[in-house]
């Protein structure tokens, strides 16, 4: 048996009443300002409601509940309550766009009726006062909800349209010696509607404007197929923002890197910069290690910004983490350098030295189902080591300058001296003396005194500062991490790693234990200020070439049907 089958709605039937707005911000912010429109048309007319009927109580004599129950004063008390109930429906839960839609269009639509039963009396001053109030609400919404020029045009004059029909069918026309009946009754209806008209003009050319208006700010705020919304770090080489893909949704970090900033520095070719990113940028694309930022993307403005794409992550980097809460548990500090060991060693292997290995270029977070998940960021001083660079490579290496962070600079490029991928297992071994001890190697004062001491003093052992009982294995390898001599350090990062895993644990870090400790000290947050099906059924989510071969298609299906 078959059961009856219900055709299903269209998309465009499903979205039509919530075509048209600006949608960039998505249907959160449209809401909120349809609880805006509502909030304040319906406060501006009540108050009006309000002072008047008390000032004809109270200076004219009238009584209270005959005047209150009279036509005018019932139909505009409708009308301030549908505002009112806009507020409130608007206030009360998330809600779609297509419901938000109609939200838009049957307040006005009602508001419009209501004001038009109001002005059907033979009064010409009701006529008045029901043209003053609904121009009064078609330039707040225009001002207050963004939308497309079109969709204020069409909802402006749909709620004109019941004072027109009211204007021809009650009020009576005025007598002028010389002038028929009917042309009185044509000469007062051309007064409404040039009224509507100048009305409805002056709302949907403000509607255009506000529009046209953050289109521009949303194409100033995309990046190639990535879209900013929100600045979440800043710096001496620029700017980090919160973006999402417009296709794919995925949330990103875009770092931006203004061409100003490039050519700041004294000497540089702002040229060789960029070349230098381009060459930067394809070799940390080429890392494959989970524990290595993914870099999406990357490439330069009509302006000259430099951009990378990298993924998004909600947690900590290892600076914060120590100063919140204090040095790690030796196991857990073995633990996260393990991970940093699994990336670096990826690098090493295909030629490439980090530089800037310190606590802010190591963010630990929830990755899927793990916890503690390490992730090394800014590979953005990477270089080619050692032989593996050639001449072309050596120019765009900037080796004029001192790379790196003072308090995890490796002796050999504080002095300037040929180096290779040992400078990272030297500010491995400072990180590692950080997590254990929350306290710098050297600590100066100042940063030359700093720089002096990597080059010339000998570290105090980590387990004489440490507040917990460090094993020796783990006091001595971080003392030969932190060796001036590039030889007697451990040759990779890989053995680096095995020498962590051969440390004895009485309490080894596992991830139940990493994952109960984010949940007391960090519970889940929430990354996206958007909802994924809100992004889903945005406007700018189905770009225009989308939209464009759907139609093609649509069109090709079409015609192949009339054809058969």
């Amino acid at each position: 048996m078959i059961g009856t089958m219900v055709a299903p709605r269209s998309p465009s039937q499903a979205v039509f009443i919530g075509a048209g707005f600006d949608t960039w911000a998505g249907s959160p912010f449209v809401q909120a300002r349809l609880a805006l429109l509502g909030k304040t048309v319906f406060l501006l007319a009540f108050g009006f409601f309000t002072v008047v009927n008390t000032l004809l109580v109270i200076r004219g004599g009238f009584a209270i509940l005959p005047m209150m129950v009279n036509q005018a004063n019932v139909m505009h008390f409708i009308a301030a309550s549908v505002m009112g109930v806009l507020w409130l429906l608007a206030r009360l839960r998330p809600w779609s766009l297509a419901a938000l839609g109609a939200f838009d269009v049957g307040s006005l639509l009602l508001a419009g009726v209501s004001l038009a039963g109001m002005a059907a009396q033979p009064d010409g001053m009701q006529l008045m006062a029901g043209l003053l109030a609904i121009t009064v609400t078609m330039m707040a919404r225009a001002v207050l909800i963004p939308s497309t020029a079109l969709r204020t045009f069409c909802l402006s004059w749909l709620a004109s349209a019941p004072l027109l029909v009211v204007t021809l069918l009650y009020h009576q026309t005025w007598h002028l010696p010389g002038f028929s009946r009917g042309f009185l009754l044509v000469l007062t209806f051309m007064n409404s509607f040039l009224w509507l008209v100048i009305a409805t003009t002056l709302s949907t050319v403000t509607s255009r404007t506000i529009y046209g208006l953050r289109q521009q700010v949303k194409a100033a705020s995309e990046i190639g197929q990535y879209t900013l919304e929100e600045k979440i770090g800043s710096g001496g080489m620029g700017e980090v923002w919160r973006a999402r893909h417009r296709l794919l949704i995925r949330p990103a970090a875009v770092k931006l890197v203004s061409s100003r900033e490039l050519g700041s520095t004294p000497g540089r070719d702002p040229e060789l910069r960029i070349r230098r990113f381009e060459r930067e940028a394809r070799a940390t694309a080429g890392l494959r290690s989970p524990h290595t930022v993914q870099l999406y993307d990357f490439g330069v403005t009509d302006d000259g910004t430099l951009y990378y794409v990298m993924e998004l992550l909600d947690g900590m980097d290892l600076d914060t983490l120590v100063d919140r809460f204090g040095p790690l548990p030796p196991e857990r500090a073995a633990y996260l350098l393990s991970q940093v060991c699994n990336s670096l060693a990826e690098a090493h292997q295909n030629g490439l030295v980090h530089r800037d290995i310190k606590p802010a270029n190591i963010v630990v977070s929830r990755v899927g189902g793990s916890w503690d998940f390490v992730k090394v960021l800014d590979f953005g001083l990477v270089k080619l080591d050692g032989a593996r660079q050639s001449a072309e490579s050596a120019k765009l290496t900037n080796d004029a300058h001192v790379s790196g962070t003072p308090g995890f600079i490796a002796p050999e490029v504080v002095l300037g001296n040929e180096s290779d991928h040992r400078v990272d297992i030297y500010s491995l071994g400072c990180v590692a003396y950080w997590l254990v001890t929350g306290k710098l190697v050297f600590e100066g004062p100042g940063t030359i005194k700093v720089m002096s001491d990597h080059i010339h003093t000998q570290p105090v052992p980590p387990s004489s500062r440490a507040p917990a009982p460090l094993p020796p294995e783990l006091d001595s390898l971080i003392l030969a991490c932190l060796q001036k001599e590039p030889g007697q350090r451990p040759p990779t990062a890989a053995d680096v790693r095995a020498r962590l895993k051969a440390i004895p644990q009485p309490s080894p870090w596992t991830s139940e234990r990493a994952e109960q400790w984010w949940n007391e000290h960090a519970p889940a947050r929430i990354t996206s200020h958007r909802p994924v099906a809100d992004v889903v059924l945005s406007q700018e989510a189905r770009p225009k070439v989308i939209r464009q071969a759907r139609k093609a298609l649509k069109g090709s299906d079409d015609g192949g049907t009339a054809r058969r």
